[in-house]
């Protein structure tokens, strides 16, 4: 267990970070900090311990991910935890760029704006997780965006045989467990959070496709097709002409 005495320093040499990823990092936190003032995007008491319960609690899902198995993407993204920290950590070794998906157009624009100064590798999608088309993802992270079975809800659209996905939740885990009697084919494995007593790290394999993908257009092609790196269908863009991705410019970094 880290301590919450943990310092900057201390958790830059327990994740073995080089000093490309520190400069990273370091914008990241400033510009954290700074847009903070304005926009509650972590707990204001949880600030002066940033390094340990964030960029610390974010960089442990490492031993869980093979970046260059496939697309990846963090839900609910907030601040960017874990996501954004896991692509500037990862940086070229994502096959795709890490896909941030937040609803919050606010919270958006500091995802970009940190995007844009340290050149981490990911994208940001400004649309709520259950109206995105199935894009095949390899692994769906998740950060104090929710309970156990609203989320196993809100990623049905993306479930499919090849999906991993890792839920980092608290002390209610176990009791959120209860939800997966509705998902028998689900096995879960739980691992303890190097920064939380309470913490747990929830690794969920053996979804299907769900009857409502089954009856899409695309239900004939499998797990392994290429995923969708953001582009919207035809159908989406006649429904919603007024959204535009508004990072479809980091698609090709």
């Amino acid at each position: 267990m880290i301590s919450d005495a943990t310092t900057r320093d201390e958790v830059l040499s327990e994740i073995r970070a080089t000093q490309e990823q520190i400069t990273k990092l370091n914008q990241y936190v400033a510009l954290l900090d700074e847009w903070q003032k304005g926009l509650s995007l972590i707990g204001p008491g949880t600030i002066d311990q940033v390094w340990q319960r964030h960029i610390l609690d974010s960089a442990q899902l490492r031993q869980h991910i093979d970046p260059s198995a496939g697309l990846i993407m963090d839900i609910g993204s907030g601040a960017g935890f874990p996501g954004l920290v896991l692509a500037i950590l990862y940086g070229d070794q994502l096959k795709y760029p890490m896909k941030l998906v937040e609803s919050d157009g606010r919270k958006c624009r500091f995802l970009e704006t940190v995007i844009a100064e340290t050149g981490a590798k990911a994208m940001v999608v400004n649309e709520r997780l259950e109206h995105l088309e199935l894009m095949w993802p390899y692994m769906i992270l998740a950060r104090a965006v929710a309970s156990l079975d609203k989320l196993l809800v809100w990623t049905e659209r993306q479930q499919h045989p090849g999906l991993t996905c890792l839920f980092m939740k608290g002390k209610k885990a176990n009791e959120e467990l209860t939800a997966l009697k509705n998902y028998p084919k689900i096995k879960v494995t739980s691992t303890p959070s190097i920064t939380h007593p309470d913490g747990v790290i929830l690794c969920l394999k053996g979804f299907r496709l769900t009857q409502t993908v089954r009856q899409t257009p695309r239900s004939h092609k499998t797990p392994k097709a290429k995923p969708n790196m953001g582009k919207m269908s035809a159908t989406q863009r006649r429904d919603k002409p007024q959204k535009t991705n508004e990072s479809s410019r980091y698609d090709k970094k």
